[in-house]
């Protein structure tokens, strides 16, 4: 069985002892629900970068984890983010799961013009705590050290308003249906934000801020990727060309 991973705060952490103390919701889900004792190892992270393995003291409303050591972030060499025109439904949920698990560092979903999915403001607020939820468990299971930021929606233009241009060491890419351009992989690459749109694709006004922005339309390949493919199989060929995915 893995070894289970918990998250716990900065404050808590006292790498000179090498203990840390679990609380709440945390500390309910060791002892509670994994049913876990003293004497057991977990793994614990920050969200920030830094992990231990330990080994449980004292259980009860608070954790007591002794004997730190110090473990891999598991985080990749480049910072990717990802802007995708919000997906309805679970799809969204995909794309958070499955882009933490590829190492993605933060997720900016945007609205466009054939944007379906529209949330009110205090719809967009509950979306926004589940979807950091949602990354937290997939940080804890693929073991990661750092949580993705998970940023709330925006009309595409505020999205790319924000923006100075891109850096030496950085590439911007837009998926773009039917393009008939392939991305190099150049080297030296430290950070890369790609852009997918919705189903019924970017519109040439959209497609024409993302160009100004810095974003270079490449294409996947010859046939039509849903939104949230197109955005997981982009950080995976992001991080095969310059992260942690190739070997």
């Amino acid at each position: 069985m893995p070894v289970p991973q918990f998250r716990v705060q900065p404050a808590d952490v006292d790498e000179r002892e090498g203990r840390a103390i679990l609380r709440g919701a945390e500390a309910h889900h060791l002892t509670r629900v994994l049913r876990l004792g003293a004497g057991e190892t977990v793994l614990l992270f920050d969200g920030a970068g830094r992990r231990w393995a330990g080994v449980i003291e004292r259980t009860g409303p608070e954790v007591v984890v002794a004997g730190l050591t110090s473990r891999a972030a598991n985080e990749s060499p480049v910072r990717l983010e990802l802007v995708v025109a919000l997906p309805k439904g679970e799809r969204w949920d995909r794309v958070l799961e499955k882009g933490t698990e590829l190492g993605v560092s933060a997720f900016r979903p945007v609205y466009t013009e054939r944007t379906v999915v529209r949330l009110s403001p205090g719809q967009e607020a509950r979306r926004l705590e589940r979807w950091r939820r949602i990354v937290e468990a997939a940080a804890k299971q693929c073991e990661r050290g750092a949580l993705p930021e998970v940023f709330p929606p925006v009309p595409i233009a505020d999205a790319l308003g924000g923006l100075g241009p891109p850096g030496p060491d950085e590439v911007r890419v837009v998926w773009a249906e039917r393009s008939l351009e392939r991305l190099a992989s150049p080297r030296g690459v430290r950070r890369a934000m790609l852009a997918s749109g919705p189903e019924g694709g970017w519109t040439e006004h959209e497609l024409g801020l993302l160009r100004k922005a810095g974003f270079r339309p490449a294409g996947l390949g010859p046939r039509i990727l849903r939104a949230e493919t197109a955005a997981v199989v982009g950080a995976a060929l992001a991080q095969f060309w310059w992260g942690d995915l190739n070997g």
